[in-house]
């Protein structure tokens, strides 16, 4: 008799570029791992300001340099090239894409059908990381009223667009992101993703954080982990 499958939280911000990263190979392995899923959306700002961390590529010159070679090292090895960060990311994307955010839990709140909710996800996180198309000459990116609807009428029915970009902007929604976010950082979590094994006993759940770690989700869900890009 199989054993049942575990619940994990997976806590992320479509805005980090290794939660680009992280989206594709939990895309990948669902259906194939014994591990059930639970999506939440947080306010990867929030998260941090909550942890008292400070972005990565803030930290130091040399580590932000560092980043950009990681993340095109990173694009090769997960099979999704991404772009170089947007040049205005810290000082409008990492703000307007909490828009985003409350987009996907706004979804989530009307009770869409999950194949929408995760394709909201992969659709921004595309248009974020990987639509050349959506950059200026000068490598900036706009998230505004307009990247929000061309997302949406990707993968939602023409009927339901309209319902969930206006659900994005009430109340009920930013309470839940805010919830979502809170919540992410009561367990800990300090950046996007995040992974948390739930437990009934919450000093027994299992925090893993990072693109880099599903070795070590594959060793909790005793399976085997060929990297990546394995079907």
């Amino acid at each position: 008799m199989a054993a049942a499958a575990k619940r994990m939280g997976y806590y992320f911000d479509v805005v980090s570029p290794y939660s680009a990263f992280s989206w594709k190979v939990v895309e990948r392995f669902r259906g194939k791992w014994p591990v059930d899923t639970v999506l939440k959306p947080v306010f990867l700002g929030g998260v941090m300001k909550g942890a008292s961390n400070t972005p990565p590529a803030l930290v130091s010159k040399s580590k932000g340099v560092w980043m950009r070679q990681d993340i095109r090292r990173c694009g090769e090895t997960f099979g999704y090239p991404i772009l170089d960060m947007p040049k205005n990311f810290f000082t409008e994307v990492a703000r307007a894409t909490v828009d985003c955010q409350r987009l996907i839990v706004a979804a989530q709140l009307l009770g869409r059908k999950e194949e929408e909710v995760r394709g909201l996800i992969t659709v921004l996180t595309d248009g974020i990381h990987a639509d050349k198309g959506l950059r200026t000459e000068e490598n900036n990116l706009t998230i505004d009223s307009a990247f929000i609807e061309t997302c949406a009428k990707k993968v939602l029915p023409a009927d339901a667009v309209q319902q969930v970009i206006a659900a994005s902007k009430s109340q009920e929604a930013k309470d839940q992101l805010k919830a979502n976010t809170e919540e992410a950082v009561s367990k800990g979590i300090f950046g996007s993703p995040s992974f948390v094994f739930y437990n009934a006993d919450p000093s027994k759940e299992i925090l893993i954080f990072g693109s880099d770690r599903f070795d070590q989700i594959a060793h909790v869900l005793g399976v085997e982990w060929k990297g990546p890009k394995m079907p």
